[in-house]
């Protein structure tokens, strides 16, 4: 009996450190999911929606100003420039959009290292949702980097055009 014992004993000691081994394997996933998510939000960070609210505001108020119905110039001029307010109102949705869902992924893996520390999780489920959630970590960089990119691109498009626009409307 105390040798059924023992071995009962050695048996639990071996399948506690194996899976002491795989949670490292799992934890070791998690956290570089971790990584991947803050370096692209230490990134995104740059993104200021304030000065993009701002540039919106200018934007809509300048084309108040014109009177581009009589002046064929100001119409070449003024149809990509209005084209700024809408699309900057686009990237500040999706601002306000991948703010939700950057706090919800990071919430999802402090869970889920939570649940791989305290073997709260059947492996199976464990390896399910380390993918479920490395997918949508994968989907929000990329999110992260097209609003970015459009960030990039309208602001530039304003730099350009704005200068002529307020000659215009202060010639005018």
């Amino acid at each position: 009996m105390r040798l059924f014992i023992s071995y009962i004993s050695l048996f639990s000691i071996i399948l506690l450190s194996c899976n002491t081994i795989d949670n490292k394997k799992y934890i070791s996933s998690i956290d570089s999911l971790s990584v991947q998510l803050e370096g692209a939000a230490d990134v995104y960070s740059a993104v200021d929606s304030l000065t993009l609210a701002e540039i919106r505001k200018k934007v809509k108020n300048n084309c108040d100003l014109v009177d581009y119905t009589d002046d064929t110039s100001f119409k070449k001029l003024i149809i990509p420039y209005s084209q700024i307010s809408k699309v900057i109102k686009q990237i500040l949705k999706m601002d306000t959009q991948i703010k939700k869902e950057l706090q919800l992924s990071r919430d999802q893996i402090s869970d889920l290292l939570h649940d791989v520390n305290d073997n709260l999780i059947d492996t199976t489920l464990l390896v399910q949702y380390i993918e479920d959630e490395r997918n949508a970590v994968n989907i929000l960089i990329g999110r992260m980097n097209n609003n970015q990119q459009r960030v990039v691109f309208e602001t530039a498009r304003y730099d350009s055009l704005n200068p002529i626009i307020d000659k215009l409307i202060n010639s005018n």
